[in-house]
């Protein structure tokens, strides 16, 4: 738009607009704003004439005056998905369901039901075997000894311990309290000690109580469970106990963790340090700890979710066992709430020894390092420069000894290392800079505890890992970034978020004490002085803000008989019940729980699974559809991110992913395509093969060998739930377990299957917030709400989709807004034929309308034959689930006729077009 204004009496005033065309009004007036306003009045009445505005002389939007465009996309996404089976696949379909009848196969269900129900009642009452229940300490069936058994194992622990004569190595204060500690749990079964930090209570006390019991000839009943709330220091915690007592008795000490196991050599006068998850695991088979004489519950403070069901376990087995004693063993916190739990039990306080540490808050290092005071701030989010600064001026000026850097998460550790390695001060190799994460192997994590050559300076870049239970001896500096990740949960949404905030003040002094273990140190507090003031006391109970679907299912495998909302009332800070009833909800949606909260026999399967409950599903089906290996790798991936991810190489990793993806539009996928690739390298490429592989794709070496871990792991969880016949099956390519591990849509509809109702609803054709329509571009809807794609994922960003339909994972939440992290395209016959949900029918002429009930994403079409045979297809599928779930052995007796139904729905998918109603029709990015 343009004014243009002459001069003399009468003003005259063109205005030219440049669109929709070039046109010109010209008018003349006394003054120069009556002649505007006159030709803006002509423009107006030109623009109304046009449909350009409305009556109120209101600029129309460019959807507006594309209406019919909007209407058109908006009829496209309201049709339902018209679906056409090939003839030659509507025959094989017919000749299946003639040689295995839909009635018959239900008819033989409900017999072998019977049956199976006749068997439970014979049953009942009956007694379990004492073999059944787990040895604790050994993990073997639990055999308890005779009294002659007994006596001979004492004295020969006497024996043990009077000719090893072990010492301590080095005074604690702790070991002043030891008659009094001992004392008091010899008297009460369940005992807190409030240890300060330093006083050397997670080493000694265990200790104490196994050299006591030994001592007074009661060693053959003593068996010490000695939790942590991480396996670095539940290992860490093992080597220097068995160090401390000597070569002669440290095959009585051992430890359990994820991926990692060696346990003492027998049980009677055993120690056994194990994160908590495995000792909940133990609780499985062994649910009253018959055989252990103690429980210590070290860093109870920390409140993890797992702590907190343990505490409402231990509670219940105390009453079952007689013989248990539970201490409870805690730095911070709030003992006396704990006490209080558990019937106002005693507390014992220990002093601790702290050297002396000096804190410098953000103020006073920016003062020391020249710089100003930045203003004031909203985002928390550690500057990660400053850090690396910090570190750097520290390695210059600082006194000898290591730094211990505390950052939120991994991607913040990897840029730190990057920023460090980027400084010129750092390319001398005078310093060993090492990270500590939970992801990192056992072995990868031991390396921090080494001491570096002289004239070296060792730097731990670490995440909360490092704030408790472990030492690592030659700390003198801390810098704290003062927050870290927690994850929070919207119910509303049912997103759950992990979110950089704030630590609490006994996290701050926890951190700070990393440094005065050994010698006086210095704390750098990367916040101000009067943050601190701002911080909660402690921090909040994880039960209380994160999703409960796990701790529901857990709570169901060891109290089946009892409401998820009656058992959670017992911990020792209830969640929501809104919470509650919501992970019941999602456990009911995904077919783990039944209608009256019971276990179903998919639940019982997904139980036995160390994962998410829909990846757990996910595995479960996929050994009972034959693609077990690819959805092995793919669930070990959503566990385990295997790229090298970093803030720097983002770009990167979403090429490789890209390459990787091909024409599959799914993530899961590509997980498969990285570990398939890995695999095959270990067994045949050689290092410089490897090495190129990691490079090319952007993959983490140390997070790769994570997932093979997990795998393994995940191959014995299907081997206890009795779906395959030998663990080792599940990664054997050429295993009935992995005969269709190569057929991507059936692996992306057992994905469906195992992830469903995460549906997410796509629709081409979108008016943005200023009007504009774009007919390529595409908005995307799950059953809360509208969602975005997050851009690790590969699908965002295309501007085709094979499908109407995505699956999805991972989920976060930022800025009210939810993203989506991973996806895969769905074919509309895998939402019909794999998953269990409801079907709703409209009949109209010899055409039907099928759609999901429960929400309106899914819309299909197609003849009222096709829909009869397709029903009784899916009802077939489901047959083959319900009676292998039920009787795991059918697998293998059924092997032919779930080989034939198998291999039919694989010709289904490849060759049934999910384009029919696809999201690719040709126009232009943009209308104008």
């Amino acid at each position: 738009m343009q004014y243009k204004t002459a001069g003399g009496k009468l003003k005259k005033c063109e205005l030219t607009l440049h669109w929709p065309k070039e046109m010109t009004f010209a008018a003349v007036a006394n003054n120069r704003v009556t002649a505007e306003k006159r030709a803006a009045a002509l423009a107006c009445m030109k623009l109304k004439e046009l449909e350009l505005l409305d009556n109120g002389n209101n600029p129309l939007t460019h959807a507006s005056y594309h209406r019919d465009q909007v209407k058109d996309a908006g009829e496209k996404h309201r049709r339902p998905v018209q679906l056409d089976i090939p003839g030659n696949l509507e025959r094989s379909i017919k000749d299946y369901l003639t040689q295995y009848p839909v009635a018959t196969e239900m008819e033989k269900l409900w017999e072998e039901e019977e049956r199976k129900g006749q068997q439970s009642i014979t049953q009942d009452g009956e007694e379990e075997d004492e073999d059944l229940v787990t040895d604790a300490i050994t993990g073997r069936p639990y055999r308890s000894l005779s009294k002659h058994e007994a006596q001979q194992l004492n004295t020969y622990l006497q024996e043990e311990w009077e000719r090893a004569n072990p010492r301590l190595s080095v005074e604690l204060p702790v070991d002043a309290h030891r008659q009094r500690v001992v004392s008091v749990v010899q008297s009460s079964r369940v005992v807190v000690i409030a240890g300060e930090t330093g006083c050397g209570k997670t080493t000694r006390i265990p200790r104490f109580l196994l050299e006591e019991c030994v001592r007074d000839g009661e060693g053959a009943e003593c068996n010490i469970l000695v939790t942590q709330p991480r396996r670095i220091s539940a290992v860490s915690v093992a080597h220097r106990v068995a160090h401390e007592m000597g070569p002669a008795l440290k095959h009585s000490v051992g430890y359990q963790v994820r991926l990692e196991s060696r346990p003492p050599e027998h049980s009677g006068g055993a120690l056994l340090f194990l994160t908590v998850g495995v000792l909940l695991k133990k609780l499985q088979s062994n649910p009253t700890l018959k055989g252990v004489s103690h429980v210590v519950v070290d860093e109870v403070h920390e409140r993890d979710i797992n702590t907190d069901l343990l505490l409402a376990l231990l509670r219940s087995a105390l009453n079952e066992n007689q013989d248990l004693r539970v201490v409870l063993m805690s730095a911070t916190g709030d003992n006396k709430r704990l006490s209080e739990y558990f019937g106002g039990c005693p507390i014992v306080k220990v002093p601790g020894f702290m050297h002396p540490v000096k804190d410098r808050f953000l103020e006073e290092v920016l003062k020391e390092m020249g710089r100003r005071i930045p203003g004031g701030s909203e985002d928390i989010a550690p500057d990660l420069v400053l850090v690396a600064d910090v570190i750097e001026h520290i390695d210059k000026h600082g006194e000898p000894g290591a730094v211990l850097c505390f950052l939120p998460g991994w991607q913040d550790i990897k840029t730190v290392q990057e920023k460090l390695a980027a400084k010129s001060h750092f390319m001398s190799g005078s310093q060993m800079i090492l990270p500590l994460h939970s992801s990192l192997s056992v072995a990868d994590q031991q390396t921090v505890f080494q001491h570096p050559p002289v004239g070296q300076r060792k730097i731990v870049l670490a995440t909360n890992i490092a704030e408790t239970s472990i030492t690592i001896d030659d700390i003198v500096h801390v810098v704290d970034a003062g927050t870290h990740k927690e994850h929070s949960y919207d119910p509303r949404t049912k997103v759950s978020c992990l979110d950089t905030v704030w630590i609490s003040r006994s996290n701050v002094t926890q951190r700070k004490g990393r440094a005065g273990r050994c010698q006086p140190g210095q704390s750098y507090h990367l916040f101000p002085r009067s943050q601190l003031d701002s911080m909660t006391p402690f921090p909040i109970p994880e039960i209380l803000r994160t999703p409960l679907e796990n701790l529901v299912l857990q709570a169901k495998i060891h109290s089946p008989n009892s409401k998820a909302i009656d058992f959670l009332s017992q911990v020792l800070d209830s969640p929501e019940k809104e919470a509650v009833r919501d992970a019941v909800q999602n456990l009911q949606d995904i077919g783990v729980l039944d209608k009256t909260e019971s276990m179903t026999a998919l639940g019982e399967r997904v139980a036995c699974m160390s994962c998410d409950p829909r990846l757990g599903k996910m595995l479960v089906l996929g050994a009972m559809f034959r693609c077990v290996l690819p959805l092995l790798s793919i669930a070990a991936c959503l566990t385990r991110d295997p790229f090298y991810n970093s803030l720097q190489n983002r770009a990167l990793v979403n090429k490789a992913k890209e390459e990787l993806s091909g024409f599959s539009y799914s993530d899961y996928l590509v997980f498969s395509r990285v570990v398939l690739g890995w695999r095959r390298l270990q067994q045949e490429g050689d290092r410089d093969e490897r090495d190129e592989y990691l490079d090319k794709y952007t993959l983490s070496r140390t997070g790769l060998r994570f997932i093979n871990g997990l795998i393994s792991q995940f191959c014995e969880n299907l081997h206890e739930a009795e779906l395959v016949s030998r663990a080792n099956d599940c990664q054997r390519q050429n295993s009935l377990n992995n005969e269709h591990s190569d057929q991507d849509e059936l692996i992306k509809g057992v994905l469906l299957a195992g992830l469903y109702p995460n549906l997410i609803q796509v629709k081409k054709g979108v008016v943005t917030k200023g009007g504009r329509f774009r007919p390529n571009s595409m908005s995307f809807r799950t059953h809360t709400g509208p969602v975005l794609l997050h851009r690790s994922t590969v699908n965002r960003g295309k501007e085709d989709l094979p499908s109407r339909w995505l699956t999805f994972f991972g989920a976060v939440k930022s800025n009210g807004k939810v993203f989506i992290r991973d996806s895969s395209t769905v074919h509309p016959l895998a939402l019909l034929l794999l998953t269990d949900s409801d079907i709703r029918e409209t009949v109209s002429g010899d055409r039907v309308e099928v759609s999901f009930p429960d929400h309106s994403l899914m819309r299909c079409e197609m003849s009222t034959n096709t829909w009869e045979m397709l029903w009784e297809l899916r009802t077939s599928i489901l047959t083959m689930l319900h009676r292998n779930l039920n009787n795991p052995r059918n697998i293998m007796t059924n092997s032919s006729q779930d080989g034939k139904l198998i291999s039919l729905l694989v010709e289904l998918l490849n060759n049934t077009d999910s384009n029919t109603c696809a999201l690719n029709e040709n126009s232009d990015s943009e209308v104008d």
